[in-house]
Formats: C-alpha cells, structure tokens, sequence
C-alpha cells in the first residue's frame, strides 16, 4: 500500500517539466548545433518526436550541416536528395565540394573560382 508522500512524489515526478514546454526555436537551435559536428545524429533526432522531427528537416539544417560527415550507402537516394537540398541553399561545404571539384578536375577556373569564394563568404 502506497503512503500519501509517495503518491506526492509520483504524481509531481510526472508532472516535470516536458521537452513540448522548450520554445520551438531552442529545439531547432539544439538540433542546428548536433547536425553542425553529426548530420546522422540530427537526422536520427527526428525518430524522438514530433518536435524534433520539424527541426530535423527545416532548411537551417541543410544550411549548416558537415556533408563531410554524412555516410551514405554509395549511389542512394537519400544522398542525393541530402546533397541537392544543400546545393539548393548553398551550404558552404558542398559549395567548396563543387569549387574544388571544377577547378582541379574538370578545369572550369571562372565557375570553381567562383564557388570557392562563395564558400568562403558563407563560412
């Protein structure tokens, strides 16, 4: 039989603080901040809940992420939809990725030159 104190003690245990009591813009701030050193864990987040799920798939992911990082199986669909949704909001690795790629192997000096730089703006 269960006293009245730890009743209390459950029932104030249940009652704690919530991850759905966070603002939105933490969470998606938090999870900016894992996908920057691991895209894989910040695209594992999403399996949490529905909060991080939202944060896990908004643009300012795609934006900042380390493509460095990522470890697909080769030639997936999964990958190249990753990569093009960075190319699309000019992540600053894959603009590096692409300027390093025209400049030094296909010998496309204007556009790779060009690529580069905009790493460089971007950070």
């Amino acid at each position: 039989m269960a006293t009245s104190s730890s009743l209390e003690r459950i029932r104030t245990r249940q009652q704690g603080t919530r991850i759905t009591a966070l603002p939105s813009q933490m969470i998606e701030k938090i999870v900016t901040m894992v996908g920057g050193k691991s895209p894989i864990d910040a695209f594992n987040s999403q399996l949490v809940c529905k909060l991080f799920r939202g944060s896990a798939t908004s643009n300012i992911i795609y934006q900042t992420m380390d493509t460095n990082r990522l470890r697909f199986r080769p030639f997936s669909v999964d990958m190249d939809e990753v990569i093009r949704r960075c190319r699309k909001l000019k992540n600053p690795h894959i603009l590096f990725n692409d300027g390093m790629t025209k400049y030094f192997l296909l010998g496309e000096d204007e556009p790779g030159k060009q690529l580069l730089q905009d790493a460089t703006y971007k950070g």
